[in-house]
């Protein structure tokens, strides 16, 4: 980062708006920004304030309505798509923020990373990032964790001078976040230009420069924690506190790589309480997500049992019974902000029954403005708080969430807590799996998974 050098970015009253069923959405008003090269730039900022949305122009994914954006020496609103894919394609690579988005479900890391980078050593990129142990399997046969290292790969695999990345360690343990850090660190002092938006104080710690965002304008100050409490009493007939709700009985599944066999998770066993919010803890990798789909019903373990005091789950029980918030969040884009939420309750017949419940979900986590909305015109925190408002629908008797707060800034994530605690206060049993140490206050106790086994630990 040289004085007087020109940014490797630059925003000049960029305007964004898009156009919905129900009107328009503006997402930037009139930002104005630079971006210097070989610098990191953490772009910050609540939930919706327009963050994924100034990293899609800057990427070329979407073109501003109004304003200048150059990158790399080309003016973006101006390119043409086919420029703007050859932009990405030689010059930046983009990191989506759900570790999903970032790959081709048939293709292995290392076929990713060789079909940017043909030339380049697949394995010194994987292993820069702490995934070349995983450089033969599918990316549905990772971690969370592990996909947004493997993505971080291919995103500099084929030397692009800028790397732009949407909430790059929202599914990373604390290690697994260093590692990716000083990999960042050690690939920007070799010039490489990073933009991050990110809620993570490390994230913005290791930044040269901070652009704040709120409203989709650029701020100098910070908005304080929002996100009021609930008001909906829970319906009589919910689970009894302290009654075991859910038995984990030495559960096993295995997967097959190449002539390897992996134990995802090994010889689990497990009680649960109605009212108990327990912490799944441990590195990406640990076994946490394969855990949580045995007990959803979305797997099929090799040996062992998932119980409730109704009897063995089989199949994918109903929204009441278990209801979960994967990392992949499931919501349908067919359907409005509303709509999703209210599904669990519609798809049991009792809309009517839970009007109240739907309402005052919306409105404790910040949805009620964008009720009307498609998930695809909100943010990544915004429809993380819409899938953890939809599994909370009907009080279900066990809760399953897979780090509900890794989109969130601290306001929300102190509302979707908060959301989640008070409905295990009326008997939920809740299994969450958790880096945020945000989370820790809100727990009962915890559990720690290492290499798919587990050490119950209580806090």
């Amino acid at each position: 980062m040289l004085r007087g050098e020109p940014p490797v970015a630059l925003c000049e009253d960029v305007v964004r708006i898009f156009r919905t069923g129900s009107g328009q959405v503006t997402a930037l008003r009139g930002v104005t920004a630079a971006f210097p090269r070989g610098a990191i730039t953490a772009v910050v900022g609540p939930s919706g304030s327009g963050k994924s949305s100034l990293l899609r122009v800057l990427a070329g994914m979407d073109v501003p309505t109004s304003g200048s954006v150059v990158v790399a020496g080309r003016s973006i609103e101006r390119a043409s798509p086919r420029a703007r894919r050859r932009l990405r394609r030689r010059d930046l690579g983009y990191v989506f923020p759900r570790p999903s988005d970032n790959f081709v479900p048939h293709l292995t890391v290392a076929q990713h990373v060789a079909r940017i980078a043909p030339d380049r050593d697949v394995d010194a990129t994987l292993e820069a990032l702490g995934v070349r142990h995983r450089a033969d399997h599918l990316p549905a046969q990772l971690s969370g964790g592990e996909q947004q290292r493997a993505a971080f790969a291919q995103a500099i695999a084929g030397g692009a001078d800028i790397v732009v990345a949407d909430e790059p360690t929202a599914e990373l343990d604390d290690a697994s976040e260093r590692g990716i850090l000083e990999a960042i660190r050690a690939i920007r002092a070799r010039g490489v230009s990073f933009i991050l938006a990110t809620h993570d104080p490390a994230v913005t710690g290791i930044a040269d420069v901070v652009v704040r965002l709120d409203h989709g304008e650029v701020v100098g100050g910070e908005r304080p924690p929002v996100g009021p409490a609930m008001v909906v009493d829970p319906p009589r007939g919910s689970p009894r506190v302290g009654e075991i709700r859910l038995r984990v009985r030495d559960l096993v599944k295995t997967f097959g790589r190449g002539g390897d066999i992996v134990r995802a998770v090994d010889d689990v066993s497990f009680e649960a309480a109605g009212g108990e919010l327990v912490g799944l803890i441990g590195r990406s990798g640990s076994g946490k997500t394969t855990l949580l789909s045995l007990i959803a019903g979305w797997e099929r373990g090799d040996r062992g049992t998932v119980e409730r005091p109704t009897g063995v789950l089989q199949g994918q029980p109903p929204w009441w019974e278990v209801a979960i918030v994967p990392q992949t969040l499931g919501l349908m884009d067919e359907l409005t902000i509303r709509e999703n939420v209210s599904s669990p309750a519609k798809l049991g017949g009792s809309l009517d029954d839970h009007a109240e419940r739907i309402d005052g979900l919306l409105e404790a986590l910040g949805l009620m403005p964008l009720e009307h909305r498609r998930p695809s015109e909100t943010s990544a925190g915004e429809q993380q708080r819409a899938a953890v408002a939809r599994a909370l629908v009907l009080w279900p008797a066990i809760l399953l969430v897979d780090e509900p707060t890794c989109h969130q800034d601290r306001g929300w994530t102190q509302a979707v807590l908060t959301a989640i605690r008070e409905t295990c206060d009326a008997g939920t049993t809740c299994i969450m799996a958790t880096h945020d140490e945000a989370a820790r206050r809100f727990l009962d106790r915890t559990l720690a998974m290492h290499d798919g086994r587990l050490e119950p630990r209580t806090r």
